[in-house]
């Protein structure tokens, strides 16, 4: 991905938050290929000229816009885990962890759902969320070896607790099972990280 211009005239700043919000609704809302930069920048309302001066194409746009989204949301989920009380308990923030990462997240499911989608099919976006998922993940030791836990193999123990909290909430959120009872999962899901990271 090319870097974004950063620009530093209010003015400036104010038409590159346009070209992200507009495009990240956009993109949430017709796709990746039913979007093109043209329309982004009408919604915008800047010229295509002024949009292209920020950025190379429309997947650079679709990953700033989904990169801009993902780290509001990640840094609120952060700022909860990082301020839960002393002494740390490992359950308490577990339950914390899902119960923040649920309430962040539940909403942005649309945005996950394109997201994914795109991830599967176009590498370099594939390859530029991956790292950033890497980032979260380091984030998430960072945080459990800050307060003592060093589980043997603790990233790949973390991951595998990600794709766990993901999954409870993708239940939760998007595709909620009738025959599962979302209390007795999440209770599950709590011991298991539990023992995953004890």
């Amino acid at each position: 991905m090319s870097k974004v211009r950063k620009p530093v005239q209010n003015r400036s700043i104010e038409k590159l938050e346009k070209i992200l919000n507009v495009g990240f609704e956009l993109f949430c809302e017709k796709g990746y290929y039913g979007t093109n930069t043209i329309e982004i920048a009408k919604h915008a309302g800047i010229s295509i000229g002024a949009l292209y001066s920020y950025f190379k194409d429309k997947r650079d746009i679709f990953i700033a816009a989904f990169d801009q989204y993902l780290d509001s949301r990640s840094k609120l989920l952060f700022e909860k885990l990082e301020s839960l009380p002393n002494p740390f308990n490992l359950s308490d923030f577990i339950e914390n962890w899902i119960s923040c990462y649920v309430d962040i997240y539940a909403a942005a499911n649309q945005a996950l759902v394109k997201l994914r989608m795109m991830m599967i099919e176009d590498a370099e976006i594939n390859r530029h969320f991956c790292n950033s998922e890497n980032d979260y993940f380091l984030k998430i030791v960072e945080i459990l070896m800050n307060n003592g836990t060093s589980a043997d193999n603790l990233s790949e123990k973390v991951y595998a607790s990600c794709i766990l909290v993901d999954s409870l909430n993708r239940e939760k959120s998007s595709f909620p099972h009738n025959n599962l009872n979302y209390e007795i999962l999440k209770g599950q899901i709590v011991n298991t990280i539990y023992h995953l990271l004890s």
